[in-house]
């Protein structure tokens, strides 16, 4: 049995076959195999195929441009990978047809502005990595008409914050408020519809009504056992533990974890782009794809646990420093600020921003000293995190000469969140 009759019977397997396929479609399949490629069914019941292309033949010949002209052959791609492959503009052309294309990874490939062009086609696209690619803000232009799209990836690449934001805001202009934009480790544009749903949780929890997140506190340096395996135990040991092991992959130890499938690792120390189990608990909560696929997706903070631990290395053990309870100033203060706020500020900001010391005259060891802010300058501005220096200095790259803290790790994804929802939602 060669590989090519493998891959074949995993897409039968999946409730894919070549049933009624053109003798020029399946010739095309079997290019795709004859070079290291697969096609692969999506799942049981779902029409359409995912394609792998990679950088190089089994000989070691580099792919071309020209190798995929083959893919218009293929009926009903849904997802393609070409990451890593040595395609530039004239191979983006070929994919200017493949209208039912729904996830599209073209992570460190040799596409550049005039490439992108080809896209503006691809109406059903959800998912869209660019990572490493030499995409600019001239490129991203061609995406405004890709309503559909939920997650976009930039990570090193030529575009601005401020364009990126502009692509945003056209497309909840079109109707699409679900647009979350990356642009790298702690800086991600997170969508309308993702705000409102944090602040859902967070009136959720408020109220009473969901205690899912109270037991579960952020870190930055996660340790597995005490912060990532309960989690797993929780919600993906059932069909990744001793008894089922769906995808051949099990989630149960740490070995296992860092093992990954027989198609390689689920987690890349320090990679969030290339850990997959990273990426698909952060898919939108309708997407088929998403883990865990009952039950709703993860929380924030569960996911946000995830990605501090993947960030930081993915190791086995992490020495967790518990965070000091301090006594606020004017300690009667309830409500969010005190529960949720409060905390990240005294662990993180006031040792220069207290009772002892006030740098730039300001103090941020209470509701009311943090929105009275530095002297006559206000650092909240009610429902408007982006005019907040509180929210813009601490999102920041680490190396900007005005973020804060100034020393030590940058805020967590998740501590900046909540200092963003907290603001957003009038920062009582």
């Amino acid at each position: 049995m060669n590989k090519f009759t493998v891959i074949l019977l995993g897409c039968l397997t999946a409730g894919w076959t070549m049933t009624g396929l053109r003798a020029d479609e399946q010739s095309a399949i079997a290019q795709v195999e004859s070079y290291g490629g697969q096609v692969l069914g999506i799942a049981k019941d779902v029409e359409g195929v995912r394609v792998l292309i990679p950088p190089k033949t089994f000989e070691g010949r580099v792919l071309t441009d020209a190798d995929l002209a083959v893919l218009k052959e293929i009926p009903h791609i849904v997802e393609l990978d070409l990451k890593n492959a040595g395609i530039g503009d004239a191979g983006a052309a070929h994919l200017s047809g493949l209208t039912d294309l729904e996830r599209l990874h073209l992570e460190k490939t040799k596409i550049t502005d005039a490439g992108f062009g080809h896209l503006k086609g691809l109406t059903n696209l959800a998912y869209l990595n660019l990572y490493g690619t030499e995409v600019s803000d001239a490129g991203l232009k061609s995406l405004e008409g890709l309503t559909k799209l939920h997650n976009l990836y930039l990570w090193q690449t030529k575009v601005t914050e401020d364009a990126a934001k502009a692509l945003q805001a056209s497309m909840e202009g079109k109707g699409n408020d679900a647009l979350e934009i990356n642009l790298g480790w702690e800086k991600e544009l997170l969508s309308k519809a993702r705000l409102a749903a944090l602040k859902s949780q967070r009136e959720a929890l408020e109220s009473g009504e969901s205690e899912e997140e109270v037991d579960v506190a952020v870190v930055d340096d996660p340790d597995f056992k005490t912060h990532i395996m309960p989690i797993l135990q929780e919600s993906c040991v059932s069909c990744h533990g001793e008894e089922k092991q769906k995808a051949k992959l099990r989630l149960d130890t740490y070995e296992l974890v860092m093992k990954g499938t027989p198609d390689g690792p689920v987690v890349a120390a320090g990679d969030l782009i290339g850990s997959s189990l990273f990426q698909l608990i952060t898919l939108p909560a309708d997407d088929d794809d998403i883990m865990p696929p009952k039950d709703g997706p993860l929380s924030e903070n569960k996911v946000a646990l995830i990605r501090n631990w993947i960030a930081k290395g993915a190791k086995a053990e992490a020495e967790v420093k518990p965070v000091e309870t301090k006594v606020a100033a004017g300690g009667g203060e309830g409500g969010v600020f005190a529960e949720y706020i409060l905390p990240v500020l005294q662990d993180r900001c006031v040792d220069c921003h207290g009772e002892e010391k006030q740098k730039g005259k300001l103090r941020l060891d209470s509701l009311a000293a943090t929105l009275k802010g530095a002297g006559d300058e206000a650092i909240v501005v009610k429902g408007q995190p982006d005019k907040s220096s509180l929210y813009t200095r601490i999102v920041l790259p680490a190396d900007h000469d005005d973020r804060m803290p100034p020393k030590g790790d940058l805020l967590s994804k998740a501590q900046a969140d909540l200092i963003k929802l907290w603001i957003l939602s009038g920062a009582e």
